[in-house]
Order: structure tokens, then sequence, then C-alpha cells
């Protein structure tokens, strides 16, 4: 079964003006990055964030742990990241993030 949407049977919509549309993207960005990487006895995170416009936002964490036990070894990686930018009715926004979990058990 499929069905479509027809616009002409939406009888709510109205029709605009060129001073009311809508404009997106342009002159403003927002990007962001991470990585995580863990193993035996490390753990390793990385993040970025840029934003591009008036008003701006970015946010980048990392946070690592390595626990060593006489027969158990952890390592725990995240990483992330929180772009917003704003130039007028413009937005771009970019968000990422990332976990790495490494468990080693060993014979004691």
């Amino acid at each position: 079964m499929s069905s479509f949407l027809i616009i002409s049977d939406l009888s709510y919509l109205q029709p605009i003006t060129e001073s009311n549309i809508v404009l997106g993207g342009g002159s403003v960005s927002a990007s962001t990055n991470t990585i995580t990487a863990t193993g035996l006895g490390y753990a390793i995170a990385g993040a970025g964030a840029g934003a591009i416009g008036q008003t701006t936002y970015t946010n980048a964490q990392t946070k690592t742990t390595v626990k060593n036990l006489s027969f158990l070894n952890y390592s725990k990686a995240t990483a992330t990241a929180t772009a917003y930018a704003q130039t007028g009715n413009k937005t771009a926004s970019s968000q990422s993030s990332d976990t790495s979990i490494s468990i080693v058990v060993t014979n004691p």
C-alpha cells in the first residue's frame, strides 16, 4: 500500500509573498568532530567544535578512565561536541559523540 501527499489537499496552506520566505544556510556554518580509542592500559579522546555566524555557541568535552585491577583492565573514552550558529534567520548546528570501551580479563 502506498499513500501520496497532494499539496492542494491541504486546505490550511496559503500563498506567501517573497517577504515571508525563510532562508537557511548560506553565511552560517557549524562543524563538530569526535574521536576515541581504547586498549590495554590506555584511553584517548578528542573533540572539536567550530561555528561561524553572528551568534555562536560551541562546546567540546572529553573524559577518559583507565583502571588496572589484579585480573581486570578497564579503559573508557568519551567525547562530545556541539556547535550552533545564527545570523538573522539563518541557522546551522552540528553535534557529534563517540565512545570506546576496552575490557581485558587476565588470569590471576
